[in-house]
C-alpha cells in the first residue's frame, strides 16, 4: 500500500442532521477523520449507519432541512462555511465522488459525452474536441465497449452496469486529488470489479489521488485500502490500518460485523453469526453505546455518557468499546478475495 502524504481531508467533530417533524435526525455524530494523498480509507458499517451521510457532507450535498457543525477541510479549504462558488470550483478537480445508484445520479435528458465533457471543459480549460477524446479514453479504460459511440447515448439506452462505470469516468474525469467511491462496484459482475478496483487502485498510485471506499463488503475493503473506519448509528467505533483492524478487531460491534462475513477458508458447516437487534433509533440514540443494545458483552458501565468515546491504541488503532475484545482473539477476519469470487462460492 501507498504511504500516506499530506493530508488531503481532515474532518473534525463532524456532526450531521436531519430536521424532521418529530426531531432531528443524527446522521453523522461526531466523527473525525483523516485522508493522505495516495491513501486508501475503508468506511464500513451497516445500513443507515452514516457512512454515504458522512460522505455527501464532505461534497456539500445536503438536503434543504440537514444542518453541519464542526470542520471539513478539503485542501485546506473548509467546505462547510466556503461560500457556492467556492464549493462548485473543489467539485472535480479536487473532489469526486462515485454515487451508489448511478440511475439517479445520471441526468437523464443529457448524452453521455456531454455529462463527461463538460467538467473537463470548465475546469480544466480544455477544448470540447480534447475533452471528447479524453472521454473516449476514459470510458475505455472504466471497460465500456464501443466507447465513442456510447457517448451519443442517453442514460436510459444502457445497462445498470454500464451505467455505473460511466459514473466512475465522469468522477475521474477531472483527475481529483480526492474520490469518494460509494459502494463503486454495485451492479457490476465479478470480472469487471476487479478491472474497476484495479484501475482505482492505479489511478490512486500514479495520481498520488486519495481515495475513501464505502462498502458493505469487507472482503474487498480488506484487500484494497490501507486503514478503515467503522460507523454504527453516526458514529466512530473503531478507526486504523487494515491489517491490525480486520486481524485483531477490538470493539465487539466490528467482531460481530467479522464473524457474519462469508469466509472461504471457514469450514463448510460453520454457520455465518447473524447480528440481533437493529440500529436505535438516530432522534434519540443512547446515551452511552450505541451498540450496547445489541451486545452480550454490555453491562451499566456501557450506559455512561461517553462510553462510546474512541481510545488510543497501538500504532493507531482506536475504539470506542468499554469492553473490548482481548487482542488477536478476534479470530474471524474478512478473506481478502471474498469480494471477487461468484456468489455461488461465498455461501459456504
Amino acid at each position: 500500500m501507498t504511504a500516506p502524504t499530506r493530508p488531503l481531508l481532515q474532518v473534525e467533530d463532524l456532526r450531521t442532521w436531519i430536521a424532521t417533524d418529530s426531531g432531528p435526525v443524527r446522521a453523522v455524530d461526531g466523527v473525525s477523520l483523516t485522508v493522505a494523498a495516495g491513501e486508501a480509507v475503508g468506511l464500513v458499517g451497516e445500513s443507515g449507519s452514516g457512512k454515504s451521510m458522512l460522505a455527501r457532507t464532505v461534497m456539500g450535498l445536503l438536503p434543504d432541512r440537514a444542518g453541519t457543525s464542526g470542520t471539513v477541510l478539503l485542501d485546506g479549504v473548509d467546505v462547510l462555511t466556503a461560500s457556492t462558488r467556492v464549493r462548485q470550483s473543489l467539485l472535480g478537480p479536487k473532489v469526486a465522488m462515485v454515487f451508489q445508484d448511478a440511475g439517479r445520479a445520471l441526468n437523464p435528458v443529457v448524452r453521455i459525452g456531454r455529462q463527461i465533457t463538460e467538467g473537463m471543459v470548465r475546469h480544466l480549460g480544455i477544448s470540447r474536441a480534447e475533452a471528447r477524446e479524453r472521454a473516449v479514453g476514459l470510458l475505455t479504460e472504466v471497460g465500456v465497449p464501443d466507447p465513442r459511440r456510447r457517448l451519443a447515448n442517453y442514460p436510459f439506452q444502457l445497462s445498470g452496469g454500464m451505467r455505473q462505470r460511466i459514473m466512475i469516468a465522469i468522477a475521474l474525469a477531472c483527475e481529483p486529488d480526492l474520490l469518494i467511491a460509494d459502494e463503486p462496484t454495485t451492479a457490476l459482475d465479478v470480472t469487471v470489479q476487479r478491472q474497476i478496483l484495479d484501475l482505482l487502485d492505479r489511478v490512486r498510485t500514479t495520481r498520488g489521488m486519495g481515495l475513501v471506499l464505502i462498502s458493505h463488503d469487507l472482503g474487498l475493503v480488506a484487500g484494497r485500502t490501507d486503514r478503515v473506519a467503522v460507523m454504527y448509528s453516526g458514529r466512530m467505533v473503531e478507526e486504523g490500518p487494515t491489517d491490525a483492524v480486520f486481524d485483531s478487531p477490538r470493539h465487539r460491534y466490528t467482531e460481530a460485523l467479522l464473524a457474519s462475513t462469508p469466509s472461504l477458508d471457514a469450514p463448510r458447516a460453520r454457520r455465518m453469526r447473524v447480528i440481533e437487534g437493529a440500529l436505535p433509533d438516530p432522534r434519540r440514540p443512547p446515551a452511552g453505546c450505541r451498540f450496547a443494545p445489541r451486545c452480550a458483552a454490555a453491562d451499566a458501565a456501557c450506559e455512561v455518557p461517553g462510553a462510546d468515546s474512541l481510545r488510543d491504541g497501538v500504532l493507531g488503532h482506536r475504539h470506542a468499546c468499554v469492553h473490548p475484545v482481548p487482542p488477536g482473539a478476534g479470530g474471524v477476519a474478512a478473506d481478502r478475495d471474498a469480494a471477487l469470487m461468484p456468489a455461488d462460492e461465498t455461501r459456504s
